[in-house]
């Protein structure tokens, strides 16, 4: 925490850019701390809110592009270097599984469960079903979000927004869970009345 504060006293917004690369980095920080404390920095540095905003989100897009491109031309390699530690090779493991069930929808979605989101571009550019362009139709709005979700919670709660942080994720992860779980439901049902109108369409032409 005092290694990023001293950063934004050296270099100001960029370092609010840089904020979003601390775990590439190798620094214990989660990207919820990261988030948060371009708003705080923004409520209480004076900085400006939409220039913070926008180096902050820059610098998770630009991470997100990095990972999936990494992914995209080194592939295996570079999951099964990340597969070392058994919590990493986990998340990684849930993520291959989300990915190949829901689609691109999970690119969406893992931004909002802790950990997976790290990962998720590596597995997306590794799959080689996924271009460019649709990871980012998907990660962008997604980003965007869970960016303004945590700098808003910095900007609002600067004394307490390290607190509740966590239990926020853990909120955030469940609430999504749940409106994603919702819409593939919805999708299935839309899918099975699709058929089955089908379905009795052919059997009055056939008794015709």
């Amino acid at each position: 925490m005092d290694f990023l504060l001293e950063l934004v006293d050296q270099i100001g917004y960029l370092a609010m850019f840089l904020f979003s690369w601390v775990v590439f980095l190798g620094l214990p920080v989660p990207n919820e701390l990261a988030a948060a404390l371009a708003g705080y920095l923004s409520e209480w540095r004076h900085f400006d809110p939409y220039t913070s905003f926008f180096f902050m989100y820059s610098g998770l897009i630009s991470y997100g592009i990095f990972a999936f491109l990494n992914g995209r031309y080194f592939g295996s390699k570079v999951i099964s270097r990340m597969m070392k530690g058994k919590k990493s090779k986990k998340l990684i493991e849930n993520g291959e599984i989300w990915l190949h069930k829901y689609g691109p929808l999970a690119i969406s979605f893992s931004y909002f469960i802790p950990g997976v989101r790290l990962f998720m571009p590596y597995i997306a550019g590794a799959s080689k079903g996924i271009p460019f362009m649709k990871f980012l139709l998907y990660a962008l709005p997604s980003a965007f979000v869970w960016g303004f979700i945590y700098f808003q919670i910095g900007r609002y709660f600067p004394k307490s927004f390290q607190a509740i942080l966590e239990e926020v994720s853990v909120k955030a992860g469940i609430f999504f869970a749940i409106v994603f779980i919702s819409i593939i439901i919805y999708v299935l049902i839309h899918i099975m009345k699709k058929s089955t109108l089908t379905t009795k369409w052919k059997k009055v032409r056939y008794r015709k």
